[in-house]
């Protein structure tokens, strides 16, 4: 799991390097393509200084996730409908946040992957939403399989979902978060997003 989460932040982590294209599958191989030289010069650095990962992210994967769509699945829209826009803001900021400490640790874990696209799988009821198939191969082991599911909104394409081998991201955010939301409550939830304990988890 831990190579799993480490080739998601690969090839996402500089997404801001990408140009702006009408394909989204372009978007990402361009990512893909610029990264490898980016990861190869600071590939020690990033094992040992965490603030490092930390800020590649905030600066390069941010802008590509659909945050607040993203966050509103994630948790519900039952409940997401119940918050002011406070509450909504705080979620959104708290839960991007866990998925950004995730990404930064996996940040760490490049050795030498290669990445395949193919081309997009365009909805038939809405052209600017797609789906994008992906594997990461590695010499000697079974490839994996990474899906993005992509949004196209005021000319870019974002991230709205990530399936991994399989494993939707926002379900299994779910399934951690609604056991917890169910004992304490939202307002609760939200103030122990940015606690050690949930971090860790």
């Amino acid at each position: 799991m831990r190579k799993l989460l480490g080739a998601m932040m690969i090839i996402l982590s500089f997404s801001g390097i990408a140009q702006a294209s009408d394909d989204p599958s372009v978007v990402l191989k361009e990512i893909a393509d610029n990264m490898i030289s980016v990861l190869d010069k600071n590939k020690e650095a990033l094992k040992t200084d965490d603030s490092l990962a930390d800020e590649l992210v905030r600066k390069h994967l941010l802008p590509k996730i659909d945050t607040e769509y993203f966050a509103s699945r994630t948790l519900g829209s039952k409940i997401w409908k119940t918050l002011d826009d406070n509450q909504k803001a705080s979620f959104t900021e708290g839960y991007i946040s866990q998925v950004i400490d995730k990404y930064a640790k996996g940040l760490a874990l490049y050795d030498g992957q290669s990445f395949e696209f193919e081309a997009p799988e365009f909805s038939k009821k809405n052209p600017t939403s797609a789906r994008v198939k992906s594997e990461m191969k590695q010499p000697g082991e079974q490839p994996f399989s990474i899906n993005y599911i992509m949004s196209k909104k005021s000319g870019s394409w974002l991230i709205t979902n990530i399936i991994v081998e399989g494993t939707d991201m926002r379900k299994s955010y779910q399934q951690q978060f609604r056991p917890r939301i169910n004992e304490v409550g939202i307002e609760q939830f939200i103030a122990e997003l940015k606690t050690p304990q949930l971090s860790a988890n």
